[in-house]
């Protein structure tokens, strides 16, 4: 079961003085169960690969294949790439609209074929999923929550459909500290649970963290694909890309220009940690 990209082309504007290729000839497997982060500065045509993903915006040439499935074959069932995909986009908080959490999270499954008692049972799991007690909120207002916990109700809405692949456009812009580790770590969860996850972020330090594979775009093109240790190796290519690389990897760059033996794969809080304590119980620098 994957997610195959072939040759695909999307073009915007075609014909027209304004056209633009937003997506140029990318081609790449994304298998089941894997945690991927997508990176490239804006307008490289992140946003536009996982529209094109969902079926949400034509192609102009190539193949978008759902578990060996062409999703825009004429003959293609749509209703089971909505069944099998979910997108959360950027700022889902604002397509909260229903007068009670229970309505929001239940809206995707009105015409799911489900019994009452079997919504009501996707919408109390969801719920429950995103670290809500079903009987404290399913009669609030979502739009009187913080900003984190509106996040957490969309993509509970998502969840209640139990898709095997989640999208997130920029999950993490605008949360705070506290609000960003919780929404990560549920992300992290549903992923050790076989959930299939992609996932868009500016974030690098997000990205070394929980990305277990990162594809870099630039001007519509598949530039990098590699691990975030692979990626961030290469410090002066992520610079020249506009993204950068993980704090931990910046600082193990300075310990390194202070004469420390640093790997360059180090691009996590944990991985500094143990490079550093490996050279400080050993006697320091080797300078």
């Amino acid at each position: 079961m994957s997610i195959e990209i072939r040759s695909v082309c999307c073009t915007y504007g075609s014909g027209t003085p304004f056209e633009t290729k937003a997506l140029k000839n990318i081609s790449l497997t994304i298998e089941k169960g894997e945690f991927v982060g997508i990176m490239g500065r804006t307008g490289c045509g992140k946003s536009t690969l996982i529209q094109a993903i969902a079926g949400l915006i034509p192609i102009s040439g190539g193949q978008l294949l759902l578990d060996g499935e062409d999703i825009n074959a004429k003959s293609y069932d749509r209703s089971v790439l909505r069944r099998k995909l979910g997108i959360v986009f950027q700022y889902p908080e604002c397509q909260l609209f229903e007068q009670t959490v229970e309505k929001d999270v239940a809206f995707g499954l009105k015409h799911s074929g489900l019994s009452n008692n079997e919504v009501h049972d996707r919408v109390k799991w969801a719920l429950s999923v995103c670290g809500f007690d079903y009987d404290k909120v399913c009669k609030l207002s979502p739009l009187g929550m913080s900003g984190g916990e509106k996040r957490r109700i969309a993509i509970a809405g998502v969840l209640a459909v139990k898709p095997e692949y989640l999208i997130l456009d920029e999950p993490i812009a605008g949360l705070d500290p506290l609000g960003r580790e919780a929404f990560l770590n549920l992300v992290t969860g549903l992923n050790a649970e076989g959930m299939t996850i992609i996932m868009i972020s500016h974030n690098a330090d997000c990205m070394a963290e929980y990305a277990r594979r990162i594809i870099v775009l630039d001007n519509g093109e598949l530039v990098t694909d590699g691990t975030p240790q692979e990626l961030f190796a290469d410090a002066d290519k992520m610079r020249a890309l506009h993204l950068g690389v993980s704090r931990s990897r910046e600082l193990g760059l300075m310990l390194t220009e202070k004469g420390f033996d640093i790997s360059p794969a180090a691009c996590t809080y944990a991985e500094l940690f143990s490079a550093v304590y490996g050279i400080l119980k050993g006697g320091g620098s080797d300078e």
